[in-house]
């Protein structure tokens, strides 16, 4: 036992540094760190190529004077800022240094991306005997030698704070290398966004044929100077829409938005400054339109901006002429064409046409085909005065005071007592309407078009979303199924009143989910009812109780045939039956006339009578 205690102990730290200095001064495991180091410097956690470390910084890394280096005291794990680096994922499969075994139980590290030479697994093969001869150095590369090559050349903290300024100065690099890249590419890519239109050559050359043109209308005109009556000469020389007129002579007129004055003129030079201040920036149709209507700088369009074009359109129009006797019309025609264009035109809801709402609209198209077409009832995109005699009238037959403002119970009369009285109260609390002059739970003739036009045609976008906005009570954009039975338990009591045989809400209620087909289940979105096809029907079911039965007993065929047959709107359809009806109503009143004179008893107002007088 005294043997035993008395016998040597070797240092286990100073062998396994002993094992780690010879693995490290074999020529393959110098030349496999070379290449793992130089992959790394490559690419840096930032995952961008660096172009590679100087061959110096390398040497001075894994070179000749760096077999025996050990890892400076300030990379010890006891150092509070030191931290261990993860090895690259080529690194997982290399065979580990002897050291690396008893790593974990060492205070100290190295490199934990270190790998054992190839040459010297080789060398042992398969055996896993402990062979001193294998892993000793020879007495030559003893540690003390060892110690003073370190000191001679290993890195040191000098030499690190150099590598990471050079480190540094490569990010700097990289970042001005990325920035110049991101510029080229930015000159590469193409402008592809014009707000106001592109432009080009070819417009300026147009702008230059148009003054010209309008130059030698000019110098036909006494004084050369043109006034509001012969202006139409003008428009149509520079290729204009002959009802841009009104709003061209008033921009060259300092933007006078009313030019009463008959002897106003405009001269050359004045119509030469403001078209070329209105194609400055704008390049197209819908662009100049915004800029020549808009007042006040603004670059969207209100109501009050068509005024004075629609006033121009009723005085000069041919199909208008028999407004000139009733001059009181006036303004209830344009109030309605107005509201259509907005109702149409206007995808915001704001009360704002931009000028990306023109292009998307046939607005300016519907305009233009004015000066072509004299019978202003074929054009039945805003301008008709038919449909206008009909939104009018039936306005006036729910408006029993003739205040031109109506209440919930004036509306429940219209279609019979088509509308449920919930609906009639989303209509009336203020979530689609417009006029703010109202007072609330009212309707004025400006959101009783809007009304109509939603109620007659629920195939366009935007009685969808008139209706949208009515169905979905708590607002959060889907409508639950908590909602569609809110709503088609009030259609379900109106049928039970009249005795109808009607489906239960769960299944009506699973019949419109398979109709619609929404993306989220049991729940119905804007987008799921604007790309359905059955939308009008699936609205009827929970808004209109006539519809809704009119849907549930149709024929198919005799349905399929009318779809294929009829190439007018669903409001067109509407307006021409009712125009009828109304005409032969007339003709009605026209017989009994005497007999209402005397009694004081007719369907139809003073003013209904005379408006259809005039037509």
């Amino acid at each position: 036992m005294a043997m035993v205690d008395a016998m040597p102990v070797p240092d286990s730290r100073q062998k396994v540094d002993e094992l780690f200095l010879f693995w490290l001064s074999e020529p393959s495991t110098q030349e496999m760190l070379r290449n793992e180091l130089t992959k790394v410097c490559r690419y840096g956690n930032d995952g961008v190529s660096g172009g590679g470390e100087s061959p110096s910084i390398l040497d001075s890394l894994v070179g000749p004077s760096a077999v025996t280096t050990s890892v400076p005291r300030s990379s010890s794990p006891n150092n509070s800022n030191y931290r261990t680096p993860s090895p690259p994922l080529h690194l997982s499969n290399s065979p580990k240094s002897p050291r690396a075994k008893r790593r974990a139980k060492s205070p100290r590290r190295s490199l934990k991306y270190g790998a054992s030479s190839s040459a010297a697994t080789e060398k042992t093969g398969p055996s896993t005997a402990f062979d001193d001869t294998d892993y000793f150095p020879t007495p030559s590369t003893s540690e003390p030698d060892a110690r003073k090559t370190e000191k001679a050349g290993a890195p040191g903290r000098a030499d690190t704070s150099a590598i990471l300024k050079d480190t540094e100065q490569q990010k700097a690099r990289r970042a001005r290398s990325a920035k110049s890249a991101k510029l080229t590419r930015s000159e590469v890519i193409p402008r592809f966004f014009f707000p106001n239109g592109r432009a080009g050559e070819a417009r300026e050359e147009s702008i230059d044929g148009q003054l010209e043109a309008a130059a030698n209308v000019f110098q036909e005109q006494p004084n050369g100077e043109v006034t509001m009556a012969d202006f139409h000469l003008i428009v149509k020389a520079m290729g204009l829409p002959l009802y841009w007129k009104a709003t061209l002579f008033s921009a060259c007129q300092d933007g006078d938005p009313t030019p009463t004055d008959t002897a106003a003129t405009v001269s050359l030079p004045g119509l030469r400054k403001t078209w070329q201040r209105v194609t400055r920036h704008c390049h197209d149709e819908p662009a100049r339109f915004v800029k020549l209507m808009a007042t006040e700088g603004r670059s969207y369009l209100t109501e009050s901006d068509f005024e004075l074009l629609m006033q121009d359109i009723v005085d000069t129009h041919p199909g208008l002429a028999f407004l000139a006797t009733a001059p009181e019309f006036h303004a209830r025609y344009i109030e309605t064409v107005i509201s259509r264009i907005f109702y149409s035109v206007d995808r915001s809801w704001n009360n704002r046409i931009t000028v990306s709402d023109l292009r998307r609209s046939n607005f300016l198209q519907i305009l233009r085909s004015l000066e072509e077409e004299s019978d202003i009832n074929a054009v039945t995109d805003y301008f008709s005065y038919e449909h206008f005699y009909v939104i009018y009238c039936k306005f006036w037959e729910l408006d029993t005071d003739h205040d031109l403002v109506i209440g919930e119970q004036d509306l429940s009369r219209h279609a019979d007592h088509a509308l449920t009285p919930l609906v009639i109260q989303r209509i009336m609390s203020g979530i689609v309407t417009r006029d703010k002059t109202v007072p609330a739970g009212k309707l004025s003739y400006k959101d009783f078009i809007w009304f109509l036009l939603s109620e007659e045609d629920k195939t366009t976008q935007r009685s969808i979303e008139y209706w949208f906005r009515c169905l979905d009570v708590d607002g959060d954009g889907v409508l639950s199924l908590y909602e569609l039975q809110l709503f088609y338990e009030e259609v379900l009591q109106r049928l039970r009143e009249l005795s109808i045989e009607c489906l239960s809400v769960e299944n009506t209620v699973c019949q419109v989910l398979d109709m619609v087909n929404p993306r989220l289940k049991n729940c119905i979105s804007l987008g799921d009812l604007k790309a359905c096809k059955l939308t009008p029907a699936f609205l009827n079911t929970f808004i209109n109780v006539e519809k809704y039965l009119e849907f549930e007993q149709r024929d198919p065929v005799t349905m399929a045939r009318d779809d294929v047959e009829t190439l007018c709107s669903e409001w067109d359809r509407y307006a021409a039956d009712q125009y009828e009806i109304l005409l032969a109503e007339e003709a009605g009143e026209n017989d009994t006339s005497n007999a209402d004179d005397e009694t004081g008893d007719s369907d139809f107002g003073e003013e209904e009578k005379e408006m259809l007088a005039l037509l």
